[in-house]
């Protein structure tokens, strides 16, 4: 059993972990990669591309804020993609009858409601991170399988509403809604992870589920309270979506995940729980949006982006492993 002792040096494990600036590498390589874009491509380093990689990336960065909560907390959601085109068709198709307002709250409303649901199944079968990634797998089919029915296939389009419209497209001081949104977003969520007693049991339950629950914390409460963030966020940014490109189909979420755990993953935060911030996780979704520039600026075909995506999400992995890496390599030099 796990003493209070024992406990108390894990909570000041976390902290230190949580606090660490040392680990400067995503940011490093951000700055590469805009230097690199700035020398390959004149257009890269201007004010409209610029607003361009932040407008697009908005929708990616809400999903990967949530995520951050998920990862931490020691579980995984690839349900995601699913319930991005299971949010937007339903925002759209319930506009006739809600009205765009009536709707958002609506898709809101599911947003919670699947975000509990993944995280009661997880407590039902009492899962761990493996677990997490097939349980949201079934998930994730689902919610396309709704989303499909919903929509008998068809591409559903939006009534015409300004107010609708504008969460894709309107501006606030010249600059696009989606940024805002996405940093406004941003900006809470660093508060309620690093500056509140949710943030502070999110951490603990992630690196170390029975100390945490020693401690009183009531872990299943706390990482279902993450899957449901993390899919208020995804039905938010579907609405940027479907605003943005005036439709919604059932397939809209495809891939979406796969550039989700990229970013978080870049970013830093430890695939096995208890480490990382916001910040890192901004970090890793610039990273990914200056790429997904970049591959567009130079021409490489959607194939090529993919192959980069996948290579990119190893090396994370292997850098998130990199003790075990290391261990791993000296006795293979040991058996040489």
């Amino acid at each position: 059993m796990t003493s209070i002792t024992e406990t108390k040096e894990t909570e000041n494990e976390v902290f230190r972990k949580r606090f660490d600036i040392a680990d400067v590498g995503p940011l490093i390589g951000l700055i590469l990669l805009v230097i690199i874009g700035s020398i390959v491509a004149p257009s890269f380093w201007t004010k409209g591309n610029i607003i361009n990689v932040l407008n697009q990336v908005s929708i990616l960065g809400l999903g990967a804020l949530g995520m951050t909560f998920v990862i931490i907390s020691r579980y995984f959601d690839l349900s995601i993609a699913g319930f991005l085109s299971l949010s937007g068709v339903l925002v759209v198709g319930m506009q006739e009858t809600l009205g765009t307002f009536g709707s958002i709250i609506f898709m809101i409303l599911i947003a919670v409601i699947a975000g509990m649901f993944n995280g009661t199944i997880m407590r039902v079968v009492k899962g761990d991170f493996g677990a997490s990634i097939m349980i949201t797998f079934g998930t994730g089919t689902i919610f396309s399988a709704i989303a499909l029915l919903y929509s008998k296939g068809y591409t559903l389009v939006p009534i015409q509403d300004p107010l609708f419209d504008w969460f894709g497209n309107g501006r606030i001081f010249t600059i696009p809604v989606p940024i805002i949104i996405f940093l406004v977003s941003a900006v809470i969520m660093h508060i309620l992870l690093r500056y509140t007693t949710f943030g502070r049991s999110v951490y603990l339950t992630g690196a170390n589920p029975e100390a945490a629950r020693l401690s009183g914390i009531p872990i299943h409460r706390v990482q279902t309270t993450a899957f449901v963030i993390l899919a208020v966020l995804v039905a938010i940014g579907a609405l940027i979506r479907s605003s943005q490109t005036l439709g919604a189909t059932a397939t809209a979420g495809e891939g979406y995940e796969l550039d989700v755990i990229a970013a978080v993953a870049i970013g830093g935060t430890s695939l096995a729980g208890g480490a990382g911030n916001i910040v890192r996780t901004l970090v890793g979704v610039l990273i990914i949006g200056v790429l997904n520039n970049l591959f567009i600026l130079i021409g490489l075909s959607n194939f090529d982006q993919m192959v980069a995506k996948g290579v990119i999400i190893i090396i994370a992995l292997l850098l998130d492993k990199r003790p075990d890496v290391r261990s791993w390599i000296r006795r293979l030099r040991g058996r040489g």
